[in-house]
């Protein structure tokens, strides 16, 4: 019997080769290899925690050669390993034991699907990606899912005028002087994973950075 990690990469490539032969998307796809899913303790069972990515694609093109893990999980130096730990830390979990990461669209794209202009292209590619993570995710029944970043979250959401990260931070103008207390999520039924959905930047906010969108 395949495990999960193995079963998303075989699958992922299949459904890469097919947005590769689809002349409306090929043109914004990389075919470089898709990087591997995170498990922490390599065991569903130990799973308390899944991180959800945007997608794999970073503004140097030329750094694509270096991503082989989700969210670079297997680089302890990097931020998002970094930001992920103090997460973890916060939560009293251990990211090497109870994590599961995974992105919603496995390919690399040409561009960073912002600076893609006149697409929305996570939307596009959904048809490929979301049944694959409604399946992948079938393992971890009731645990929660945190995802990172405002266009993942607009892709996700049901109601477009709840696909703010920051109506879940509970934004006040005077963040500065007033910071959050009432932090709220997106229910099963707001979201098209059909899961309880805690929505994050996908950075560290600096002190003197703007709010989450």
């Amino acid at each position: 019997m395949l495990d999960i990690k193995t079963k998303v990469a075989r699958k992922s490539q299949n459904i890469l080769q097919k947005i590769l032969a689809n002349s409306n998307l090929n043109p914004y796809a990389h075919g470089r290899s898709i990087p591997d899913v995170f498990m922490g303790a390599d065991n569903p069972e130990n799973v308390r925690l899944v991180l959800l990515g945007q997608d794999p694609t970073v503004k140097r093109l030329s750094s694509l050669k270096n991503i082989t893990t989700v969210l670079n999980l297997d680089k302890q130096g990097s931020n998002l390993y970094k930001y992920i730990s103090r997460i973890c830390e916060i939560l009293g979990l251990k990211l090497n034991q109870h994590i599961y990461a995974t992105n919603f669209a496995k390919n690399f794209f040409v561009s960073l699907p912002t600076q893609i202009e006149g697409r929305n292209i996570l939307d596009e590619f959904s048809d490929y990606w979301l049944p694959l993570l409604r399946e992948e995710l079938a393992f971890s029944p009731g645990r929660p899912i945190i995802t990172f970043g405002q266009p993942l979250l607009a892709v996700l959401t049901v109601n477009q005028r709840k696909a703010l990260v920051r109506q879940y931070w509970d934004y006040k103008q005077d963040w500065r002087q007033n910071p959050a207390t009432n932090f709220s999520s997106v229910a099963p039924d707001e979201n098209k994973l059909g899961r309880r959905l805690f929505p994050f930047t996908n950075q560290v906010c600096k002190r003197n950075s703007t709010v989450p969108r």
